[in-house]
């Protein structure tokens, strides 16, 4: 394989590595919840991203409560600078109330990329922090970094608040930092039901490597008894 390939092969492993550290409740945000699913339930998500200058990236997960944790796995297709790639990752995600209305809470998982070597990219680990300020007012923090298997370590951090106006929609805003490069992104949240949502947001780059995106996502949650 040519080196020059080789390096954008690489770089997009990582952009995966960095993307797939949004699992979980968070949904394709970047900034996650402290909280996690109920006992016996379980989650399957997925969406769609369309990069500026025409990158894609395409992701399905499940998650599903197992004792005190939040465990998932997930899978991410993405085109990116002429080259596909895939990559797989697991997640384990912890979360407890400290005083109500506040909790607290951390996630780490390992992911691996096909088509390069080594497979193995790195593992990511955020702490999160939630605070319900109303019934339909929350404030999520995160800090974290992504270890990176070969190459240098980044730092990641965010937070966002969450706001229903009305019962069935929720506006999202984020201010975060993921891949080496600073967004900014603004969404929308649908409740369609008591067991899933449909996404919609727009990520703007501030600086840095990334790119400015639209992702379309939705979630289903169900109890596996």
């Amino acid at each position: 394989m040519e080196k020059t390939k080789l390096g954008r092969l690489t770089s997009l492993a990582m952009l995966l590595l960095a993307c797939g550290s949004t699992w979980a409740a968070g949904g394709h945000h970047a900034v996650d919840d402290a909280a996690i699913l109920l006992a016996n339930e379980c989650e399957l998500e997925g969406w769609f991203s369309r990069v500026r200058g025409g990158e894609r990236l395409v992701h399905a997960g499940a998650n599903c409560r197992v004792g005190p944790v939040e465990l998932g796995v997930a899978s991410e297709y993405a085109r990116f600078q002429g080259e596909s790639q895939t990559a797989w990752g697991l997640e384990a995600k912890w979360a407890a109330e400290l005083a109500p209305g506040f909790s607290v809470g951390a996630k780490a998982g390992p992911a691996w990329a096909a088509h390069v070597r080594p497979r193995y990219q790195g593992v990511s680990a955020s702490a999160l922090a939630t605070w319900q300020a109303r019934d339909n007012l929350a404030v999520h923090a995160n800090l974290g970094r992504d270890f990176a298997h070969e190459g240098e370590d980044e730092s990641r951090y965010g937070a966002s608040v969450e706001w229903a106006p009305v019962p069935a929609w929720s506006l999202v805003g984020e201010r975060y930092k993921e891949g080496g490069t600073h967004f900014v992104r603004g969404g929308v949240r649908f409740l369609g039901g008591e067991h899933w949502s449909v996404d919609l947001s727009r990520s703007h780059r501030l600086s840095g490597p990334g790119a400015s995106a639209w992702t379309l996502g939705a979630t289903w949650a169900f109890d596996r008894k």
